[in-house]
């Protein structure tokens, strides 16, 4: 790659970076373009050489986010398959990692009042947890689609509900219970 393409990538790698833990740490509305690019170093002005918007800017940014978990479970001859879906998205690890987790977290709260492209972006990474959940599935199992968009909200709702609360104990006790049933309601313990 010359060196100029693998300066901007780099650029917009770090912009990248800053978006996904703004935006799981404050929320996608609290957060401004400002906010991303103090963040990663970098001043306003250039943001738009790299996004069209901070919608865009989100987009991609969950987008990197799935990207980034399928190639690392590849990286470690992992099946980016529905049950390790769950036992990652419901661990102590993931509870802890506010600003580099799962962006789907953060923006329940914020996503009704967003533009219908932050929406859609939402759906997206949804619809893909929920499909992969649906294909690991045991066939035959019924009703598969109702199992696997359960499974999905409980691994959001739980994380969510998690964060949410002050009592530590309380909020390992809201994970291990949805990871615990989770698992049973797809079959995969």
């Amino acid at each position: 790659m010359p060196t100029r393409s693998r300066k901007r990538e780099e650029v917009r790698e770090r912009i990248l970076k800053s978006a996904s833990r703004l935006f799981n740490r404050h929320g996608f509305s609290s957060v401004s373009i400002d906010d991303v690019m103090g963040n990663a170093g970098l001043t306003r002005g250039s943001f738009y050489k790299y996004f069209s918007s901070k919608t865009d800017l989100y987009v991609q940014s969950v987008v990197r986010a799935v990207d980034q978990k399928r190639e690392a479970a590849d990286a470690r001859g992992r099946q980016f398959g529905a049950h390790q879906i769950v036992r990652d998205y419901l661990s102590a690890q993931h509870y802890e990692d506010v600003e580099t987790g799962c962006p789907m977290i953060a923006l329940p709260a914020d996503i009704s009042k967003t533009d219908r492209s932050v929406r859609e972006a939402f759906e997206s990474a949804f619809r893909l947890m929920v499909d992969i959940f649906q294909q690991d599935l045991p066939r035959g199992s019924k009703p598969t689609r109702d199992h696997a968009l359960a499974i999905a909200a409980m691994c959001i709702g739980g994380m969510v509900l998690a964060r949410s609360v002050e009592d530590r104990a309380l909020a390992d006790e809201l994970r291990q219970s949805t990871l615990n049933v989770a698992l049973w309601l797809g079959n995969w313990t």
